[in-house]
C-alpha cells in the first residue's frame, strides 16, 4: 500500500543532494573558468529553466575555441562523477546508526552517479548541447562524447542497481525503525 509519509521521508535528502550536486557543479565551472582565465559575467543558481544552475562567461559560445573550453566544461562533470564514484566505494564506511543521513548519502551516491552521464549521453541535444557542445571548441564531433558517456551511464547504472539492492536487504539502515518494520 501507498504510504505518503513514507515517501515524503525521502523527499527532504533527495532535495539537498539535488542542491549539493548542483552548487558543487557550477562552482567547478566557474573555478576552472577563473584558474584559465576566462572571465565570468554570472553565476545562475537554480534559475536556468528547469530548475538547474549555469555559469555565463565572458566569452560568447560562437568565440569559444581551443582545448581549454573542454576543461571548462567536463572538469565538473567528470569531478562529480568521481565523487560517486568514491561515495559508492565508501558505502560500507559511511553507513551509520542515523536512517536519515543513510538515506541522504545514498541518494548522494546515486544521483552523482548518474545526473552527468546522463546529461551527456541522452539530454544535452534536447538542451542546446551545453557542455557537450564544447567539443566543438577543437573541431571534434559529438557523437563520441556522447557514446562514452552512454558507456559510463550503464555502468554507473549497474552500481545503482547493486546499490538498491544492498539498500532493500538492510532497511533499517535507511528507513526509521517504524517504517523499516512496515515493509
Amino acid at each position: 500500500m501507498f504510504d505518503i509519509r513514507k515517501r515524503l521521508y525521502f523527499l527532504p535528502p533527495a532535495l539537498l543532494t539535488v542542491l549539493l550536486q548542483h552548487t558543487v557543479h557550477e562552482s567547478i565551472h566557474y573555478l576552472v573558468a577563473l584558474l584559465l582565465g576566462e572571465g565570468v559575467r554570472e553565476f545562475r543558481f537554480l534559475t536556468n529553466g528547469w530548475l538547474t544552475s549555469q555559469v555565463i562567461y565572458a566569452t560568447p559560445v560562437a568565440e569559444r575555441v581551443g582545448a581549454h573550453w573542454l576543461v571548462i566544461a567536463w572538469t565538473p562533470a567528470v569531478l562529480t562523477t568521481i565523487i560517486g564514484y568514491a561515495l559508492y566505494a565508501t558505502r560500507h564506511r559511511w553507513l551509520t546508526s542515523i536512517p536519515l543521513l543513510n538515506t541522504g548519502l545514498w541518494f548522494a551516491t546515486v544521483y552523482f552517479l548518474v545526473v552527468d552521464p546522463l546529461y551527456f549521453a541522452v539530454l544535452s541535444p534536447f538542451f542546446g548541447g551545453g557542455d557537450v557542445a564544447a567539443a566543438a571548441a577543437v573541431g571534434w564531433p559529438r557523437w563520441p562524447v556522447h557514446l562514452l558517456a552512454g558507456l559510463v551511464l550503464l555502468f554507473n547504472l549497474r552500481l545503482v542497481h547493486r546499490l538498491r539492492q544492498e539498500s532493500k536487504a538492510q532497511p533499517g539502515r535507511y528507513l526509521p525503525a517504524r517504517q523499516a518494520t512496515d515493509r
